[in-house]
């Protein structure tokens, strides 16, 4: 075989084992982007102030009336993070709705309601607005839901009446958290809890623990 002869074989096996190696880093590429970022469950734990915001109904006819609209709600919330910035999760708790005091006949009275939350949520962050790591917009997060209020009522008059009743209702919330470590953050959350059924609307402002229980 001549040097001719010999290059132009060179020159083949050159270029047959540069398209081999383009085709694997091809399917290597190919397999990175396709592999997925971790999913993980997230539990969150607050509570804070609340305020009735509606218009409270009071009966007439009573007297020496003392309303109070503040109470100190509890929410515990689990979500599920994909991959993407939609994040899906259930949330409960229990919030003061109102309560007062009166003179009914000459007899003192009470009146106090609550309202336990049943909420289908999501959530996202506002991390759109910025691709800083260390930016504002990463660390805010808009929240909204709807479901069932269980809304309970104790009028203690001449003795104790306990009532409760099931109202359609929704939820609105912002929130700024703060990492503080790996897997447990603090947040602060202002709230909005509606339950149309009843029109019953509390405004809330709580602070959270935010613990990423476990990834896959």
């Amino acid at each position: 075989m001549n040097i001719c002869s010999q290059i132009k074989v060179g020159f083949v096996i050159l270029m047959v084992c540069s398209r081999i190696v383009a085709a694997q880093s091809n399917r290597s590429n190919d397999s990175t982007v396709a592999k997925r970022d971790p999913y993980t469950i997230v539990v969150t734990v607050g509570g804070g102030l609340s305020y009735y915001s509606t218009h409270l109904g009071v009966p007439p006819g009573l007297e020496q009336v003392d309303v109070s609209r503040f109470g100190v709600p509890a929410t515990v919330r689990a979500m599920w993070y994909p991959d993407h910035r939609l994040r899906l999760g259930l949330e409960t708790g229990w919030t003061t709705m109102y309560s007062y005091r009166a003179l009914a006949n000459g007899q003192r009275s009470q009146v106090y309601v609550s309202a336990i939350p049943m909420l289908l949520v999501f959530s996202m962050p506002l991390a759109w607005l910025s691709g800083t790591e260390r930016s504002l917009a990463r660390r805010l997060s808009l929240t909204g839901g709807t479901g069932v209020y269980r809304i309970q009522s104790r009028l203690n008059y001449a003795g104790i009446v306990d009532a409760r009743r099931y109202s359609l209702g929704w939820m609105m919330a912002g929130a700024y958290t703060q990492p503080i470590g790996r897997r447990i953050r603090v947040a602060t959350e202002l709230k909005w809890y509606d339950a149309t059924a009843t029109e019953d609307a509390v405004f809330g402002l709580q602070l959270q623990v935010v613990w990423r229980a476990f990834s896959w």
